[in-house]
């Protein structure tokens, strides 16, 4: 993977989206991935992946996705010029927020490392607030050091955040032992477990 490419010397698109494992092979796994796109490249990747969208779809959605179609996605993004991160947390009985947290409290600072300024994930409504008040906590902790920003966008106006979601999708079948999915991501995708 060339994380040089992500030194914080371009401009750059970066979703991040968020999924429970699957809780009967999977109990208590959380995953959140992000995945950066140069603002150069942003037209194209948006381009294909709007093709990819089913009728009636408004966006590219793993979960809804049949066998062959995520193959066709894992596919697809391997074609593409991109970064993931995706991280892992696991912890029994923990709450989708604390999952949601500690996922956030990894990721964020990474990114940053990566040079992201911006991050913008998928909204959920009223829940929203609950990540910027997280981001602020992390500020005030030093948690995250520089000035990164955190926004939130409906689903089907950031292509970016397809990426994220099939790459969550690909790390949860990897996780309970369908690895087809995530095998041609690999060189592309860095998997934190915490």
């Amino acid at each position: 993977m060339d994380n040089d490419l992500y030194s914080g010397t371009h401009a750059q698109r970066l979703g991040g989206d968020e999924s429970g494992s699957v809780p009967v092979k999977d109990p208590d796994t959380y995953i959140m991935s992000a995945a950066m796109i140069e603002d150069a490249d942003h037209a194209h990747v948006r381009s294909q992946l709007m093709d990819e969208r089913m009728d009636g779809e408004s966006k590219v959605h793993w979960h809804r996705s049949n066998d062959s179609r995520r193959q066709n996605l894992s596919e697809l993004l391997q074609s593409f010029p991109f970064l993931g991160v995706a991280v892992v947390h696991h912890e029994t009985g923990a709450s989708d927020r604390r999952h949601r947290r500690k996922c956030l409290e990894t990721l964020l600072p990474l990114l940053e490392h990566y040079g992201c300024g911006s991050v913008t994930l998928e909204s959920r409504g009223g829940q929203d607030q609950s990540d910027l008040h997280i981001l602020q906590d992390f500020h005030s902790r030093r948690t995250v050091r520089g000035p990164l920003r955190l926004q939130h966008a409906l689903g089907r106006n950031e292509p970016a955040l397809w990426i994220a979601d099939t790459l969550c999708g690909a790390v949860t079948q990897h996780r309970i032992g369908n690895t087809e999915y995530l095998s041609p991501l690999l060189g592309m995708l860095d998997i934190v477990e915490i």
